[in-house]
């Protein structure tokens, strides 16, 4: 009884957010937000709920079904997402025209209500379309539900479902063939940022993650062209799981490591192809730059390198920042990568979340949803810190209370204090003393 009204309370607190309030409403936001987190760990994190693989799936798929009839809220990227699918339908290249050049180019569009609204709300008109085009796929399936927005976001929020439960079986399967209890799987399914990124905000990090899970599982079974074609799947839907490419390289050994490495060459020369029509990857890649060096939200080390460089030249940085930030990146996860031992599924994969918290603690933009490939993978090891991450990252959407974009610094101090504190007591003061001892 107790567990049943748990479970209504967090359905109605997650209903809430959606049907009742807006993103500017931050504070009840935040507070149902903090309900429906206190409910997961009384329940999935102190593990007072016990429950079978199928009953648990079901509770997970029905939290996800309520948000089907409803707009995302949090997040307004859908807008881009379903003008680029009705792009493609119309036979236009979204890689090689800014939206309202596409828009004239299909003519007859001036005032039509829906095209109007999906130009006026997108928050990327100056740029062309900046996702790969296995993800513009998804869009095209959307747009097949005609001019009607609540249909095409409907159409969307299956398709992301589908693939959580695609997770939810890889994540089973991975902790069974290791031994493991199949709570961890509980974690990642209940965890209330999943659910409102996902199916509620229609973000594409739950398909990048079934395909690094279904990469790992294979790696499990050795099977190397399988593991391949499942991290490149990932690859595009996201370029984003490229960094473990050099982690790869340490997974494989001797002729099996070519086998991968060419299986996920042809497989993302394929998948990356249609770039090339019409020259598209000059747009697709000048979208990539413009993002790198002109957006910032959310950051951590970042704006502390940001603001010591502003107080030194007196202006912002960023322009060569992002990209030098990118290079030390890539050269932090070269040196993680050859210092890291791995022997098993749980080193595989711990490895690769602190890849992820690698790239993520020096990226200038660290939206909510990018935790998500790095949280999933995490439940697979006893690694917690991405768990703790996805209670705090909520407190960026403060950023949104008005009308124009403002991060409020005292919630970003506390987000990444509190991270950093969870860091020291699990690891770092475990490090220090064993130096300590020996010293």
């Amino acid at each position: 009884m107790k567990n049943t009204a748990l479970f209504l309370l967090a359905a109605s607190g997650l209903m809430a957010m959606h049907y009742f309030f807006e993103r500017t409403d931050f504070l009840w936001q935040l507070g149902l937000y903090s309900l429906l987190f206190g409910i997961y760990y009384v329940t999935i994190i102190k593990e007072s709920v016990r429950l079978e693989f199928w009953k648990g799936v079901l509770l997970a798929i029905s939290l996800r079904l309520l948000l089907i009839p409803v707009l995302p809220v949090l997040s307004d990227d859908y807008f881009r997402f379903i003008f680029d699918g009705q792009l493609l339908l119309n036979g236009i290249n979204p890689y090689l025209y800014l939206p309202e050049d596409s828009m004239n180019m299909i003519g007859g569009l001036e005032g039509d209500p829906y095209w109007q609204q999906l130009l006026e709300e997108m928050n990327s008109t100056p740029y062309f379309s900046v996702y790969p085009p296995l993800h513009q796929v998804f869009f095209g399936l959307a747009a097949l539900g005609g001019e009607q927005l609540l249909i095409n976001v409907i159409i969307l929020r299956f398709v992301i479902i589908f693939f959580e439960v695609l997770t939810f079986y890889f994540l089973y399967r991975i902790l069974k063939q290791d031994g493991q209890s199949i709570h961890a799987l509980w974690l990642y399914a209940f965890n209330p940022l999943v659910i409102l990124e996902l199916s509620g905000n229609l973000h594409f990090e739950g398909i990048v993650l079934c395909g690094l899970l279904l990469s790992v599982w294979m790696w499990q079974k050795q099977q190397a062209w399988e593991s391949s074609l499942a991290w490149i799947f990932a690859v595009g839907v996201k370029l984003s799981p490229l960094i473990i490419g050099p982690f790869w390289l340490k997974a494989w050994k001797s002729k099996v490591l070519y086998i991968f490495f060419g299986i996920g060459f042809l497989g993302f020369s394929l998948m990356f192809f249609p770039l090339l029509v019409g020259n598209g990857f000059e747009g697709f890649f000048d979208s990539l730059r413009l993002y790198q060096k002109s957006f910032e939200f959310n950051a951590s080390f970042y704006y502390i390198i940001r603001n010591v460089w502003e107080a030194i030249v007196g202006y912002n940085p960023i322009v060569y920042l992002g990209p030098t930030l990118s290079i030390f990146t890539l050269i932090a996860i070269l040196v993680f990568t050859y210092h890291w031992k791995m022997k098993n599924m749980q080193d595989l994969a711990e490895g690769m979340v602190w890849i992820y918290l690698i790239y993520l603690l020096l990226q200038p933009v660290v939206h909510p949803w990018y935790l998500i490939p790095a949280f999933g993978l995490s439940v697979l090891t006893q690694n917690r810190l991405l768990l703790v991450w996805t209670a705090m990252v909520f407190l960026s959407y403060s950023a949104y209370m008005e009308e124009d974009v403002r991060e409020k610094p005292l919630l970003l101090i506390l987000e990444y204090g509190t991270l950093f504190m969870f860091f020291y007591r699990m690891y770092l003061q475990r490090f220090a003393k064993k130096i300590f001892k020996y010293t």
